[in-house]
This record gives structure tokens, sequence and C-alpha cells, in this order.
């Protein structure tokens, strides 16, 4: 493709890529596609880096972590990154149903599984990125035509820029605006039925390397330690719990201190430690996967492309996936054209089994009525270790790069 080491620099197309978003998928693919000699650029709506350096924390499973390290970040991840060796599973009574030894698959695949603070993530890939990235740059529309892809981009106090690309790449997220502009008449996405509630509190003690999977009659509390002495915890609830509370006029730390109440510790302590204005609602949405991303020479990545639940902890890992997939496919293809079918091949039915996959978990999280819930714990007792295990460890590793 143009854009190589400069571009062709024709009358209209500036050749290069432009990124919408700049999200963990949108500075991934930037570093991937810059390695490549292309010129890249990242448009973000945001005009300040605090307003998306947020969030809490986020799991790097083995899979983003092999496509960081093909990237050359493997020091830089290692540096805000807790190693987690185990994964366990409770009931909420506090008895112990499964415990993964994640160190196992860690050995074989010949690389960790890291807990990171999202916003030390993404600070990470900005400092990579560097100047390539554009902020208080709203995608104001687009057009494709024979010669690239012209973008409307608008910025504060009401200025106006077209920009012209060989390539744009969607990473704009859940309600991404590229991909309204691709579907139009596609209906809004899914709410999957639960709520997050969620905190970064300082270490009260909890077991290093370790991710505890706490579930309960419509409640799941999930923690795991950080890297600096700290520990990200996520409090789900499903929409008949948290959303009639909120209805009552509770606060956050409210529903969340009533719901898990006489849970096992470290529950108590990790809602206690967090301020109680700092607990807010995230409600959890997903869409129905779809054959086709990518139109002209437009296509989409990440949440943008293939929105999904957390319940595999492969959101943020997927949109790593794609942005060294899509790399690779541009390395290797032709055209525009041909990269972006070979990344649609490479990339849609995977990402579907994930979305659809997480949805499954995400179902049983739900289930209130008593009976289900200790069907479920027996469930978990005989079959997680022997056979949820492998299946969920195999679609992980199973890379496509």
């Amino acid at each position: 493709m143009t854009g190589r080491s400069g571009g062709c620099g024709g009358s209209r197309n500036e050749g290069g890529v432009a990124i919408v978003g700049g999200g963990i998928g949108g500075l991934t693919t930037a570093i991937a596609l810059r390695r490549l000699g292309l010129r890249t650029t990242v448009y973000e709506r945001a005009s300040d880096l605090g307003r998306i350096q947020t969030g809490g924390g986020l799991m790097l499973w083995h899979n983003a972590v092999r496509a960081l390290r093909l990237l050359g970040l493997q020091d830089e991840l290692a540096k805000i990154g807790h190693e987690i060796r185990a994964q366990e599973f409770h009931s909420w009574r506090g008895r112990r149903l499964a415990r993964w030894p994640v160190s196992e698959i860690s050995e074989r695949c010949g690389v960790p599984v890291y807990a990171v603070s999202r916003p030390e993530l993404h600070r990470m890939l900005t400092g990579q990125v560097g100047a390539d990235l554009r902020l208080g740059s709203r995608c104001a529309g687009l057009a494709t035509g024979a010669d690239g892809v012209t973008v409307r981009l608008a910025r504060p106090g009401g200025q106006r820029e077209e920009i012209h690309r060989d390539l744009l790449v969607g990473a704009d997220g859940l309600r991404s605006t590229v991909r309204a502009t691709l579907m139009p008449y596609e209906p809004p996405p899914r709410y999957a039925g639960y709520t997050a509630w969620q905190g970064v509190v300082p270490d009260p003690g909890v077991r290093p390397g370790t991710f505890v999977n706490i579930w309960g009659r419509g409640r799941r509390f999930v923690y795991y330690p950080l890297a600096d002495g700290l520990v990200y915890w996520d409090a789900i609830t499903s929409d008949r719990i948290g959303h009639g509370l909120d209805a009552l006029g509770s606060t956050g730390g409210q529903i969340v201190t009533e719901q898990f109440a006489g849970w096992p510790d470290p529950v108590a302590a990790l809602i206690g430690a967090t301020p109680a204005e700092e607990i807010t609602p995230i409600d959890i949405y997903d869409r129905t996967p779809v054959p086709r991303w990518s139109t002209g020479g437009v296509t989409l990545l990440g949440d943008a492309a293939h929105p999904m639940a957390f319940n595999l902890g492969q959101g943020g890992c997927q949109s790593i996936e794609d942005a060294l997939v899509l790399s690779q496919c541009v390395d290797a293809a032709a055209s525009i054209g041909e990269a972006l079918e070979l990344y649609e091949r490479r990339r849609v039915d995977r990402t579907a089994t994930i979305v659809r996959r997480s949805r499954v978990i995400g179902s049983l999280s739900r289930w209130e009525h008593a009976a289900l819930c200790r069907f479920r714990e027996v469930f978990m007792r005989l079959a997680f270790r022997r056979v949820v295990y492998r299946k969920t460890f195999d679609l992980i590793t199973g890379t496509d790069f």
C-alpha cells in the first residue's frame, strides 16, 4: 500500500493510515503498523488524556501478552504487570469450587499472564505512539472512493479538517461512529443483563498471583492484585438487583455493600476501602457477531468490530490480537482490499466464538434460583477443571498469528 516511509503524496490521497479511537486497540494498531514503515495517525475525540486513561484492572491473557511481545513491548509490559499464576472459583459461602493452575499453561506457552492497571497500560501505549496521537479530533463522517478514504474531523471550537488516507481503521469502541456509517440500520448494542461496579484499592493482604472469582445468586465478585500494591475488584449484579435498588435512590456504595454483605473475606474490606462516590455502575453490552467488518478501505477493530462481555477477560486481549493480525495482513497483501479480506477471514470466526462463549458464562452468572445455583456449583466442582479449563485455555492460547 502507499504511505510506507512517507507515502506517495498524491494530489488527493495523502497515503498512510488513519485510526479513529485512541483506546488500547487503536494505539496498539498504530504501533503495529508503524513497524511496517507506514505513516499512521490516531485521532481521538477526547481532548485530554485524563479522560481516556481511566478504568480499573485488565487481564492480559497469554494471547495478548504474546502479541505485545511480538511488537517488542515485553520489557514495558513486565514493568506494569502483576503475574497471575492461578485462578480460583468460590461460592459466596466461601467454598472453593475449582482452581485453574494458570502457571502450567504459561510454562507450556512460554508467556505469562499479567493483571495490569488499564490506565497504566494506556499510558505505556501512548508513550509508544507519541505525537502520532491527535487529541480533540472527532470523526464527523467518512466516504470511500477508488483512491482511498476521506475522513471528516471535527475539533473544539467548530474547526473542521478533511484528511485522505489509504486505510481507515475504526477503533472507536462500542458505539462506534465508523461502524454506524458502515452499518446505518443496525440495531443498538445488546444489554447483557448485568451491571459491574468496580474499584482499585490498596492491597488488604490478598494472595499474590491469584485471580479469585466468587459466584452467588444473581451476583458475582472478582478480584486480583495489580502492581504497586493495589487490588482491582469488580462486583457484578443482575439487572433485577442493581437497577431495582438504584431506582430507590441508593448509591453505588450502598448497593454493593448491601448485596455482598456476608460474603467471604476480603470482599467487605475491598468494598469498604473504596470511596462510595467512586462506585458507579457500568452496564455491560455486546453485539451479535456479523460476518463482515470492512467496506472499501475502511475496517473495524476491537469493540467497534466485536464488542463482547467481560466474562472471558478477552475484550482488550482481542483488540490487541486484531491490531497484530491486521498489521500482518497489510504486510502480506498486495492491496488494501486483499489485506482486509484476509484480516476478516482470520478474525471473524474466532472473535464470534469468544462473543458467544462470553454470553453463555454471563447467563450462568445471572442465575438466582437456589436449585439452579446448587447445580451450577456441582458442575463447577466436577467439570470446571477437567472440561471448561481445557476448552477455555485452548481458545485463549489458540491464537491466529
